[in-house]
């Protein structure tokens, strides 16, 4: 494998910064670096607590009249309104994120010429209907593209300008069919669907063991902090036991489905040239590869080439 990384290395120019400084980045190219699946999550989680709340605080006084203890700490009421607004919350938050990405990003409707060939290539080597896919361009440092959207109509791909600069049209179709491929094989419902099953795994497992008996002693204010800091680790269990490690399971899907349509040899020098322009070829320290949202690029070519040799 270091033979072919040193082959691609040659064929991207052999320059590992392609403006010949690094790359600094805002908060904005952070923000794509970090993965925007995850910052989905994390506004869903806001709005799930939002929701939570409202509906607490509005009927609280009412249903303690009708029905006394429905809603005390640990009840199965609780849990359940904890289920629907983790439903509610990470909804919202999945089908809004493309328009998130607008809001945050200054951008505009795609109109390429290499994009309108890729396409072309790509409907006649799958059996995929993606005249429906919108095509967007946000502005960013970093050379990167992914997608947004759980439906067809509210379905966008977004492509960075930075990408669109340096990479050709051959590189730019196997990025392009990468982000299909995360659609071929729904990974954004998936992604939603783990996390509310987390919700709901976690919920009935606190409430078989009467979790919330062990803060009866508490004052009323540690009582607040103490599950508050239940929920903040309970967030972070949920990203790095179950998101991170879906989101590498899915880029690893994705990368064998795109190499299938475009070639083993393009999606590699593609995949290659990406973290190229990124000036990202140094591989990570090990105990950073469990907090990444994809896995390493060497990594990811050594999978493609497994593919290509059965």
């Amino acid at each position: 494998m270091v033979d072919s990384t040193k082959r691609l290395y040659e064929e991207a120019g052999g320059a590992s910064s392609i403006d010949g400084e690094p790359i600094r980045l805002t908060w904005r190219d952070k923000l794509v670096e970090f993965g925007l699946n995850m910052c989905v999550i994390l506004v869903g989680m806001l709005i799930a607590i939002f929701v939570f709340l409202c509906i607490l605080f509005t009927a609280d006084d009412m249903i303690e009249k009708a029905v006394p203890g429905l809603l005390d700490q640990g009840s199965i009421t609780i849990v359940l309104l904890v289920i629907l607004s983790a439903t509610v919350g990470n909804a919202c938050a999945w089908l809004c994120s493309p328009y998130l990405v607008r809001f945050i990003y200054r951008g505009y409707e795609l109109r390429d010429e290499r994009l309108d060939r890729s396409v072309g290539k790509l409907i006649s080597a799958i059996d995929m209907d993606i005249a429906a896919e919108t095509l967007y361009t946000i502005k960013s440092r970093t050379a990167n593209a992914m997608v947004a959207g759980l439906f067809r109509k509210n379905r966008y791909i977004f492509f960075t300008d930075k990408l669109l600069a340096k990479a050709n049209e051959e590189e730019i179709l196997a990025i392009f069919a990468h982000e299909l491929a995360h659609v071929r094989h729904r990974h954004l419902p998936k992604m939603l669907l783990a996390t509310l099953m987390w919700v709901c795994g976690m919920q009935a497992f606190l409430y078989l063991i009467d979790f919330s008996a062990y803060f009866d002693a508490l004052d009323e204010s540690f009582k607040m902090w103490a599950y508050g800091l239940l929920n903040t680790v309970n967030v972070w269990l949920l990203i790095f036991l179950v998101i991170y490690p879906l989101s590498r399971r899915n880029e690893y899907e994705a990368d064998a489905t795109a190499a299938k349509w475009v070639g083993t040899e393009l999606y590699k020098r593609a995949l290659y040239r990406l973290h190229q322009v990124n000036d990202n070829l140094k591989p990570p320290p090990k105990l950073v590869k469990v907090l990444l949202t994809h896995p390493t690029m060497q990594n990811r070519l050594d999978r493609v080439s497994r593919l290509d040799a059965q």
